[in-house]
């Protein structure tokens, strides 16, 4: 089932990425040769106008061909081809993809937040400064011992420690503070799950640890930040503003491991926190077994990222295409056909293999 649903949202991903240059490509006067849903062999086709329809064996995505999109086609000449078009409406169509993705990111953070009564949890890596949000910290479970107090009250891993005996808990040491002070004396713990906010209460005694030479539940401690969307005006942005969140926040994340693997000279970090299509399978798989709102919001992270990589200036992507088209905005000169055509091959040829290495690395952290 993980499986299936992970086609689907792919599928549904890069549909409405290509959707978006197919709508601009056909509102610029763009001949469009085929749409089509699936990648090829056909199933299926049926031309309407100049435009064949079509369904294709394999369930990834889909493709859209524009006629006069390669700079050596023998139609590129002509009125109704990608070539002959301005450099405005070239540049729509190339982008609109992106855009596509991104706005369905932002529908997707929006139904999400409001979902989760616009609060939001994200693990605390590092001192980090949120925009447009109210950020407090949240004490989370990581680790429960067995046969311990935490255990037998049923606390479980993921869940976030907000109070205590009416005292609520931001920190870890206000936690440890709080069970040190109630040794051998029951406690009310006010529990939330990240999942979908949900609070409840469990009762649980502390107990002298000799390991810690101190009363404990027995549970390994870490920290969420919460981003609380409150005023009217930061719930109505919010799809926007988590957006914008998530991206500075990846980025950071994704600096903070590169940074690390220089320093270190080991690559061990990024390998880990990059996934190809069997890692985001099986984060699927993960997603799927917390319910509906991590998948939906799974979905919303993978159309984020989608979007940001495609507007990345690397060739046989959109932003690669788009770095052609500025670069003879700037210079007022078109780069020669066949050196282009052979740039974006050659970055397809070397995204192929990236592909390929990171799903060869991600078998290998399956197997381990």
């Amino acid at each position: 089932m993980a499986i299936i649903i992970f086609i689907i949202i792919l599928s549904i991903l890069v549909l409405i990425h290509e959707f978006g240059h197919f709508f601009m490509a056909k509102r610029n006067g763009i001949g469009v040769e085929e749409f089509g849903i699936g990648l090829p062999p056909r199933i299926w086709g049926k031309k309407i106008g100049e435009t064949i329809y079509s369904v294709n064996w394999l369930p990834f995505g889909g493709f859209v061909r524009l006629i006069g999109e390669d700079p050596t086609d023998d139609r590129r000449d002509q009125k109704n081809s990608f070539y002959t078009k301005s450099i405005w409406q070239r540049s729509q169509v190339v982008v609109a993809g992106v855009v596509m993705n991104l706005l369905l990111a932002v529908i997707v953070f929006y139904v999400v937040l409001a979902a989760l009564g616009f609060k939001f949890h994200l693990p605390n890596f590092f001192p980090h400064e949120f925009k447009f949000a109210k950020q407090t910290t949240t004490v989370q479970v990581v680790d429960v011992g067995q046969d311990s107090p935490a255990a037998a009250a049923g606390i479980e891993i993921g869940e976030s420690i907000i109070e205590i005996d009416g005292q609520p808990v931001g920190s870890v040491e206000t936690l440890q503070t709080i069970i040190q002070a109630a040794e051998d004396k029951d406690i009310g713990i006010v529990l939330e799950s990240p999942v979908d906010n949900s609070i409840r209460s469990v009762r649980a005694r502390p107990q002298f640890s000799q390991e810690l030479n101190a009363p404990a539940l027995g549970i390994g401690l870490g920290e969420l930040i919460t981003l609380n969307y409150e005023t009217p005006v930061q719930k109505l942005a919010s799809g926007f503003t988590h957006s914008y969140n998530m991206v500075e926040y990846s980025g950071k994340v994704l600096g903070q491991l590169i940074g690390f693997s220089i320093r270190e000279r080991d690559i061990t970090p990024v390998s880990e926190g990059i996934s190809g299509p069997i890692g985001i399978a099986a984060i699927t798989s993960q997603a799927v077994s917390l319910g509906v709102l991590s998948t939906v919001q799974l979905a919303g992270i993978l159309s984020l990222n989608l979007a940001i990589l495609n507007i990345l200036p690397i060739p046989a992507l959109d932003g690669g295409r788009f770095a052609f088209i500025i670069f003879e905005a700037v210079t007022r000169k078109r780069p020669h056909a066949i050196f282009e055509k052979w740039v974006h091959t050659a970055g397809f040829a070397l995204l192929i293999g990236l592909i390929l290495l990171i799903t060869y690395n991600d078998i290998l952290k399956l197997i381990r």
